[in-house]
C-alpha cells in the first residue's frame, strides 16, 4: 500500500529504532506522530500510564481525524542474570514497559480503529520470542517478548473482523542504547536502526504485508517458528 498521507503513530520514538522509523515514514509522505517519556521535541507520554497514552491518541485524532498505523515500539532491556539473582524491581519495570505498555497502546489504538473501521497495529518484538531459550538475552527480557508474541498472535484473530490488521515485527538484534548498561559480546554483529526501519516500512508497502515479519541479522541461525 502507499504510505502517502497515512497517519502513523510511534511510541518510544524519540531515539533509536523509533526515530529511524519516523524518519523513514516521513520520507514516504506519511504524517508521523511520536510519543516518548523523554525528549523535548515529541509528545510526552509514558506508555505504562494508559491515561497518558489515551491523551496522546486523542491529540492525534484531533489533528488528523484518524490513526492508520499504530506502532508499539517502546521497550527496554535488562542484562541477563541467574533467576535467583534477578532484581525484581527492574524486572517489574521491564514488564510494565514491554508488556503492559504495549497492551495500553493496543487498547487505545483498537478502540479508535474500530470506530473508524480500519487500521494496522504493529508490535515491535524480538527474535528472542522464538530463540530466546539459549539464555543469552536473560530470562526476564525473553519472557516479556514471548508474552508479546502470544498477545500479538491472539489479537490478530480477535481484531480481524473489525478490519484491523496486527503485525508482529521480530528484529534479530539492533544497535541501540538500550544495551548501554551491559553491551552484548556480539553487539558489533547487530543491525543498524536505519536498516531495520527500512525493512519494516518496505513490508508495509507490499500489497499483502507479512503479518509476522522476522528480520534476522547477518549470520543469525534459523530457528523454529
Amino acid at each position: 500500500m502507499s504510505l502517502q498521507d497515512k497517519v502513523v503513530v510511534i511510541t518510544g520514538g524519540a531515539k533509536g529504532l523509533g526515530l529511524a522509523m519516523a524518519t523513514t515514514f516521513l520520507s514516504k509522505g506519511a504524517h508521523v506522530q511520536v510519543c516518548d517519556k523523554d525528549g523535548s521535541e515529541v509528545y510526552m507520554a509514558d506508555v505504562t500510564d494508559e491515561s497518558q497514552v489515551k491523551s496522546f491518541i486523542e491529540s492525534v485524532v484531533k489533528k488528523y481525524g484518524r490513526v492508520d498505523i499504530w506502532i508499539n515500539n517502546a521497550g527496554i532491556w535488562m542484562p541477563p542474570e541467574y533467576i535467583e539473582n534477578v532484581d525484581m524491581e527492574k524486572a517489574k519495570k521491564l514488564f510494565d514497559i514491554n508488556v503492559f505498555g504495549t497492551i495500553n497502546g493496543v487498547r487505545v489504538a483498537s478502540k479508535q480503529m474500530k470506530s473508524q473501521g480500519h487500521g494496522i497495529i504493529m508490535n515491535i518484538i524480538s527474535t528472542t520470542a522464538f530463540d530466546g531459550m539459549n539464555g543469552s538475552s536473560g530470562s526476564m527480557y525473553v519472557a516479556s517478548k514471548y508474552a508479546l508474541r502470544g498477545l500479538t498472535n491472539t489479537l490478530r484473530g480477535e481484531l480481524k473482523l473489525s478490519h484491523i490488521d496486527v503485525i508482529g515485527v521480530y528484529p534479530g538484534g539492533i544497535k541501540t542504547d538500550i544495551f548501554n548498561e551491559a553491551p552484548p559480546k556480539n553487539l558489533d554483529q547487530f543491525m543498524s536502526v536505519d536498516e531495520v526501519a527500512l525493512k519494516i516500512v518496505v513490508n508495509l508497502e507490499k500489497a499483502e504485508p507479512e503479518t509476522e515479519l522476522i528480520i534476522k541479522r547477518p549470520g543469525q541461525k534459523d530457528f523454529i517458528r
